[in-house]
């Protein structure tokens, strides 16, 4: 009997590139990778792109008048995902974080944070509190008067892992560009490495059998390599209705 898939959201990271002028590959963004521990219970030593389940964390009403800035207009679309959609905006940013240390988050005025030395040294504090179950995500934003800034965010689609899968995700896909004053700071724990590379570069590793994907990874780097430009693949985010989803 098909398990029910657990709601989940995943973060596809884009950068700018600097094109060297070898390369065939006019691409003008890079994606970021990263790869699942070796013992990891679901997708072991896949690339994936950071991202986890629905938490408790995520529906309460703390964290949700924490949040700012999602598109409404895509929220009213995901009402048959369920209840109130908008928690997962606050899914997305709560496993960046964790997995990545990216934050999302800004001033009441919607300003993302610049970390300084100090502050980053903090936040990666906040992420480890995060990883152990010291802290939640709201509880560190409700201490720094931070929100979950959610325009940062473009929703890019939605995919159903198949009924015969023992382990079952619905996972809602956003788009965002890498903060300019953040680093990765990888949660070794579940993904021991990462690396930057075009969607076109990306797709050669795993037809080479370099590296390991799943269809959701493997279909979106196949949509994202038609993009030349972030801007492109932001503009387009919305055409994700359009497709055809993998559903029951």
């Amino acid at each position: 009997m098909p398990v029910d898939p657990k709601l989940a959201a995943t973060v596809i990271l884009l950068r700018s590139r600097s094109l060297d002028g070898e390369s065939d590959d006019d691409c003008e963004f890079e994606v970021f990778m990263a790869k699942r521990h070796k013992n990891a219970r679901f997708m072991s030593d896949h690339h994936v792109f950071p991202g986890g389940g629905l938490d408790n964390q995520d529906l309460t009403e703390q964290s949700k008048i924490r949040l700012i800035g999602p598109d409404t207009q895509i929220i009213e679309k995901l009402n048959e995902v369920c209840d109130d959609p908008s928690c997962l905006w606050i899914t997305a940013i709560r496993e960046l974080f964790e997995e990545t240390g990216i934050l999302l988050a800004s001033n009441k005025s919607g300003n993302l944070i610049e970390p300084n030395r100090k502050k980053i040294k903090k936040l990666k504090k906040y992420q480890k509190d995060l990883q152990k179950r010291r802290r939640t995500l709201t509880e560190v934003l409700n201490k720094e008067n931070l929100y979950y800034t959610g325009n940062d965010l473009k929703y890019f689609g939605r995919l159903v892992t198949p009924p015969q899968s023992p382990i079952r995700f619905d996972t809602q896909f956003f788009l965002c560009k890498l903060p300019s004053s953040q680093n990765i700071n990888l949660f070794k724990e579940e993904l021991t490495e990462g690396f930057w590379a075009t969607p076109h570069y990306i797709l050669n590793l795993f037809k080479k059998k370099q590296i390991k994907l799943i269809f959701p990874q493997y279909s979106t780097l196949q949509r994202l390599r038609n993009f030349k430009t972030i801007k492109e693949a932001f503009d387009n985010s919305r055409d994700a209705f359009s497709l055809t989803f993998l559903k029951e």
